[in-house]
């Protein structure tokens, strides 16, 4: 049974009512609790895919304890992949299923209106996670990143980031912000025993809240895009007060769904008249492992202090007819490939900046940018390559379920071998 401190209602697939985001002119001390409270959901969780080292390390665990912890953690490997062209790090894969009477329980303590209460009561079934971890070297070179790249890209500039190496995107709009400078840092307990006593405490600061949209093609010409608006929180780990000592390498990435955000004059991508609006929920932790991490490492977990290591995990529902257990079968096979596209884009990034230096070399060619360098508040970024993309007429969802399904299954596979065979990519289990 998944522990009652790792499931709660905001983190969850059913996401946010718009009616109940703060207010955009929200004091420090009016965000701060809203925050904290994202946070005490989606730490543990994510915790709970790769755990920390604390209790291991302090308690002096051995192999076998780990090997226990590992039989016990709700999250069950699917494979481990490998994609040498462009990671030099292969990445693991995982799954959790969160059950509809878990979810029931905490349904009653959702922001939600009441309308849209009764509607996921009346449909209410299994979350299904998928999850996927890597450890890289810390490094601005080809098949790995560094440390200040991960910042840059997944914490300041996520959504440009992920429209830049992400080729299903063809729109993203930031539309609201709250300002968080004031809110001051927050401890989190990183884990809780069988008692429910916190064995650590963690400090958490440099806040950021956001609704951003983004438009993704999922299987053209058969479905029609699909909108995702979700709430955003950045917060990156900060010193302890009166401790002494390195300051922690460590930020996550909250995402939240904002099903009914077309309905709020800020929207810029749900509100276009026949948009098709989908779900997802996402956690992603980025950190620094360090020897207490290494040590506590089971056979099936890579990673060396110094690495930097990358998890998130996300739950999705594409919403129309498209069948949930065709997503969920499809979705442990997609979220893999998001290291490999990020490593080959930050990888041509890097080569455009130093032909931008000296000059172009001769035979070098660097990756097309589709990515706006900068766009005012509430701007739909939409590259010209992605704007005829956009610009598509895409007929509505078919009611035959059986063959979208099989076109999805078709499109997911011919899209699977055509990565595989152009980066040499391996299911290594």
């Amino acid at each position: 049974m998944t522990s009652a401190v790792s499931i709660g209602p905001l983190v969850r697939l059913w996401g946010i009512s718009a009616s109940r985001l703060p207010s955009p002119t929200a004091s420090s001390d009016d965000l701060a609790p809203f925050l904290v409270l994202i946070l005490q959901e989606a730490l543990p969780f994510i915790d709970s895919a790769a755990p920390r080292h604390s209790r291991g390390a302090d308690s002096g665990s051995s192999a076998a304890t780990t090997a226990a912890t590992a039989a016990k953690s709700p999250w069950k490997p699917k494979s481990v992949k490998t994609s040498p062209a462009d990671s030099a790090a292969p990445i693991e894969v995982s799954e959790r299923v969160v059950g509809a009477g878990e979810l029931e329980t905490v349904v009653s303590r959702a922001l939600l209106t009441d309308e849209t209460k009764k509607k996921v009561q009346s449909r209410l079934g299994n979350e299904v996670w998928a999850c996927r971890r890597s450890a890289h070297a810390d490094a601005a070179q080809k098949g790995t990143a560094s440390w200040a790249e991960f910042v840059r890209c997944f914490r300041d500039e996520h959504a440009a980031a992920e429209d830049g190496f992400t080729p299903a995107v063809v729109a993203t709009c930031e539309a609201l912000s709250w300002d968080c400078s004031g809110v001051g840092s927050v401890h989190i307990a990183e884990d809780e025993d069988e008692d429910n006593v916190s064995s650590a405490r963690q400090c958490w600061g440099r806040f950021t809240l956001k609704v951003v949209e983004m438009r993704h093609k999922i299987g053209r010409p058969v479905l029609k895009d699909r909108t995702f608006p979700v709430l955003q929180l950045t917060a990156t780990s900060v010193p302890v007060a009166g401790e002494a000592g390195v300051e922690p390498r460590e930020f996550v990435v909250v995402s939240i769904p904002v099903p009914d955000f077309g309905t709020n004059e800020a929207s810029q991508l749900a509100r276009d008249k026949g948009a098709q609006i989908a779900a997802y929920v996402s956690i992603e932790r980025i950190r620094v492992l360090d020897a207490r991490d290494q040590e506590g490492q089971s056979q099936n977990r890579s990673g060396k202090a110094g690495e930097i290591e990358w998890l998130m995990a996300t739950a999705s529902d594409a919403g129309g007819v498209l069948p949930s257990w065709v997503q969920n079968m499809a979705m442990p096979g997609i979220i893999w490939k998001d290291v490999p596209l990020f490593l080959k884009w930050i990888a041509g990034e890097r080569l455009k900046k130093d032909v931008a230096k000296v000059g172009p070399v001769e035979g070098a060619e660097a990756t097309e940018n589709t990515t706006a360098t900068s766009t005012s508040k509430s701007a739909v970024r939409l590259s010209a390559p992605k704007a005829a993309a956009a610009s598509e007429e895409v007929p509505d969802d078919t009611d035959v379920t059986n063959k979208i399904a099989a076109a999805f299954d078709a499109a997911r596979e011919s899209e699977a071998a055509d990565f595989d065979a152009r980066t040499g990519a391996m299911d290594l289990k």
